[in-house]
């Protein structure tokens, strides 16, 4: 009889054990990505909307940088951040060649539904010093750097000429 009550116990402690479910732990975003992809600018002239936008060989946006004349703040929404945690406030460290901004961004859901990395900087930030035709351009938060694609420091001057005011 008592061997008879501890194979009861250990079939009724197998099957809850079967029906356990495990879970598995999301992987983190790699430490560093590197987008391949093109460039296009665009200027709206009645609405002073400069924006360059990178996209990937599927069409997808990876890249939005828009700016409003005159001196508006260049806001930048990159979508390589997809599988990151939902976050309100995060540091940015923004850098153009040697030059680097620290704007305070957030990780939310972009216009598109998609997450992604969303900041601004002002056009008049000294980040855009270091900004010559070949100089790399990245964004970075404490667990995540993303290096843009050739062509990004090109474009981002396209749009600063557009957004900021000029005048003799």
């Amino acid at each position: 009889m008592k061997t008879l009550r501890i194979f009861a116990a250990l079939a009724a402690a197998a099957t809850l054990a079967a029906c356990a479910t495990t879970t598995e732990t999301p992987t983190p975003p790699k430490a560093q990505v590197s987008s391949a992809g093109s460039w296009a600018y665009t200027f709206d002239a009645g609405s002073g909307l400069a924006r360059a936008t990178l996209s990937g060989a599927d069409g997808a946006k990876l890249v939005e940088v828009a700016c409003k004349a005159p001196n508006g703040d260049m806001a930048v929404t990159d979508w390589t951040w997809s599988k990151a945690s939902v976050k309100e406030a995060v540091p940015v460290e923004f850098a153009i060649g040697s030059g680097k901004a620290a704007p305070v961004g957030r990780i939310a859901s972009a216009a598109d539904g998609r997450v992604a990395l969303q900041f601004a900087t002002p056009s008049s930030d000294k980040v855009f010093r270091a900004l010559t035709p070949t100089a790399p351009v990245s964004d970075s938060t404490p667990t995540r750097t993303h290096v843009w694609a050739a062509g990004a420091a090109t474009k981002i001057n396209d749009v600063l000429n557009s957004c900021r005011a000029t005048g003799s």
